[in-house]
């Protein structure tokens, strides 16, 4: 659940090429296609484009030499600041979950390392693996942007992207290895890791590319806060009392041909929670029966379409989170409708 934080803190770590290296830089470069002569204000790359412009005024020379110059800037940046760029965010993450989350999770001493011993697979009757599935999501996804951002392709940036989720849940979990209430667990690790597949399987797979995994928080009931002692706030990551995850998938999709007149932005969704009454309090965190809940949703991505990055980025994001609607509840007990569930 620790990587739900990510929405809060995944940070972009932009690294500017350095100009006084800039020929140092360049004369290091091996690709095949790039030979440059480098002058004061430009470069003369061994391009046919650029090679035909010797033959013009100097005017077009100096022109198709700064664009080359920029283009070549870029792959040199993309070289150079890879390995900084990735081990920056990742530290970044990292020290911003920490220190959201030591309060919550590691306040305690710490012990000598050791892993699960089973309290793992009964803690929130494993809804929490659903947290960490969808930690994995977010990681992957903004990992996913970033390498192709730098210049990777498709294949290479999801893969790329999963590796990095599944050593970051990886250090999470040496943490929790050292935590005298907690253990180093293969669950959880495997939970965060096909979250990371999910974004991969997104490339093959048209299921997974038309189905959203989401999230809503909402204080419901106030038991996990009585028996913890934490003070009521908007959201705390280990209230799985009030958590809700889920899938959501177009309507249009879910049948055999599409529906005259059915917008592509309307979703049908399937929720999963666990049940405040029967959630122990003897054995703090373990317990609590299912809950699922159907109900209508909305994909603001297909419904907004953004034109601008900003706003892409911004309703992209926000697409993650389930918005209230009319939703069916089935479990524990008997059918209850809400016209409104969050």
């Amino acid at each position: 659940m620790q990587q739900l934080i990510f929405n809060f803190c995944l940070i972009l770590i932009v690294f500017d090429a350095n100009a006084t290296n800039f020929q140092q830089i360049a004369a290091n470069d091996n690709t095949n296609h790039l030979s440059e002569i480098i002058f004061k204000d430009s470069i003369i790359l061994d391009n046919p484009i650029i090679t035909d412009s010797l033959y013009q005024p100097q005017e077009t020379l100096v022109s198709a030499a700064i664009v080359a110059k920029k283009t070549f800037i870029q792959k040199i940046q993309q070289k150079k600041n890879t390995p900084y760029l990735v081990a920056g965010s990742v530290g970044a993450i990292g020290g911003g979950i920490y220190y959201l989350m030591r309060d919550a999770w590691w306040k305690e001493k710490s012990t000598n390392f050791h892993f699960d011993a089973g309290r793992d697979f009964r803690y929130a009757n494993n809804l929490d693996k659903f947290g960490h599935f969808q930690g994995g999501i977010w990681a992957a996804d903004f990992y996913d942007v970033t390498f192709r951002q730098l210049g990777y392709n498709k294949k290479q940036s999801g893969w790329y992207a999963l590796a990095m989720t599944t050593g970051f849940q990886m250090l999470i979990e040496i943490k929790d290895g050292f935590s005298p209430n907690w253990g180093y667990s293969w669950g959880d690790i495997s939970a965060g890791a096909l979250g990371g597949m999910w974004i991969v399987g997104k490339q093959y797979s048209n299921f997974m590319r038309q189905t959203d995994f989401k999230f809503s928080y909402w204080v419901h009931s106030t038991k996990y806060f009585s028996v913890t002692s934490h003070k009521v706030k908007i959201f705390h990551a280990d209230d799985y009392l009030n958590q809700t995850y889920w899938f959501s998938t177009p309507v249009n999709y879910l049948t055999a041909n599409k529906i005259k007149g059915m917008p592509d932005w309307l979703n049908f969704s399937v929720g999963f929670g666990i049940d405040a009454d029967t959630w122990s309090t003897k054995v703090a965190g373990e317990g609590g029966k299912w809950e699922f809940f159907f109900a209508p949703d909305i994909n603001l991505e297909k419904l907004f379409k953004p034109k601008k990055k900003f706003w892409k980025t911004i309703v992209h994001a926000a697409n993650y989170l389930k918005l209230p609607m009319p939703t069916l509840q089935i479990g524990p007990y008997k059918p209850q409708y809400h016209w409104l569930y969050l």
